[in-house]
């Protein structure tokens, strides 16, 4: 008997059907309505624990509403010179093992952290579920979200446009927030994560960025190159995206590797289509669960409230 469940089955027929049929947009916003009809009391103890949280934070406004996005400088946040410095030893240990990747879905995009990492260098989780960045995600998505997928992502020299390197927004939810961290910087040709706001990105780009039909073409005829944002930097510089308003691409590493630190908020309910807790692929992202956090102890009292 299969591990997942009828209404999970039935939202795998109802994406499979809905974007052959050219229409994702609807199809995520039935697949969200079935899930909030299916926990209703969940969904609403999401919103009412969100009024407490955000009461009297500076941070709930962080992400301009409109713009869906907003970047920032090494010194924003006290963390960031640790995750820099936590990630490049990361990397100096896994570098021989980085062919690997070649046999990955995503060679140009492959995370190299383990959970093994993520009890080593406890800063990596403390900063994702701190306080300041919950009340962040929060203050955007208006509820109480859940932290999804954390990774240490790098991307090799590369010539290639493929998966998430076509412009494209983000299906796992209607909305969404990804964090990226530069821990090398990010110049002109290193890959970076390249977006156009959440402004600038209208329902035709939604859906068409669910679909992957837009070319490059396409979107500089709205947005020219010049005016599509890219996150530029220094190590510990990044920004918090929706990436599922936000359309987006990354990792097209012309002249120069990149490697970003990325965690990932979904709302509640998600989009996600469960997968077989089998199926495991190099390179895939950490799904981050209570059960992986045993070992660590978290600053925010708060942490686990964002973990299922």
């Amino acid at each position: 008997m299969s591990d997942i469940s009828f209404g999970h089955r039935l939202d795998r027929h109802l994406v499979k059907k809905g974007f052959s049929a050219g229409w994702p947009l609807l199809t995520l916003n039935i697949v969200t309505a079935r899930r909030v009809l299916a926990s209703p009391v969940a969904t609403f103890a999401a919103k009412r624990q969100a009024k407490a949280i955000l009461a009297n934070s500076k941070w709930a406004a962080y992400i301009p509403e409109r713009e869906g996005y907003r970047a920032f400088l090494p010194d924003q946040f006290p963390q960031l010179r640790e995750i820099v410095t936590a990630c490049r030893s990361i990397f100096s240990r896994r570098e021989e093992a980085l062919s690997d990747r070649n046999n990955s879905s995503k060679p140009y995009f492959f995370n190299i952290l383990t959970t093994n990492d993520l009890n080593e260098y406890p800063v990596l989780l403390n900063f994702a579920l701190s306080k300041v960045v919950t009340e962040i995600v929060t203050g955007y998505l208006g509820h109480v979200p859940r932290l999804h997928s954390i990774g240490l992502y790098y991307s090799a020299v590369n010539d290639t446009v493929a998966g998430s390197q076509i412009f494209h927004v983000d299906g796992d939810a209607l909305t969404q927030i990804k964090c990226f961290v530069n821990i090398w910087e990010v110049e002109s040709g290193g890959g970076g994560f390249t977006f156009l706001p959440k402004s600038g990105t209208p329902w035709a780009f939604r859906s068409g960025g669910l679909l992957k039909t837009l070319s490059d073409a396409d979107v500089a005829r709205a947005v020219p190159e010049e005016q599509q944002i890219t996150a530029l930097g220094p190590p510990g510089s990044g920004v918090f995206a929706d990436t599922s308003r936000c359309l987006h691409q990354g990792s097209r590493s012309r002249e120069h590797p990149r490697l970003a630190f990325q965690f990932q908020y979904v709302s509640r309910p998600d989009t996600l289509l469960a997968a077989s807790p089998n199926r495991t692929v190099a390179g895939d992202h950490i799904n981050v669960s209570r059960n992986s956090l045993a070992e660590i102890e978290f600053c925010n009292p708060n942490a686990l409230l964002f973990v299922e």
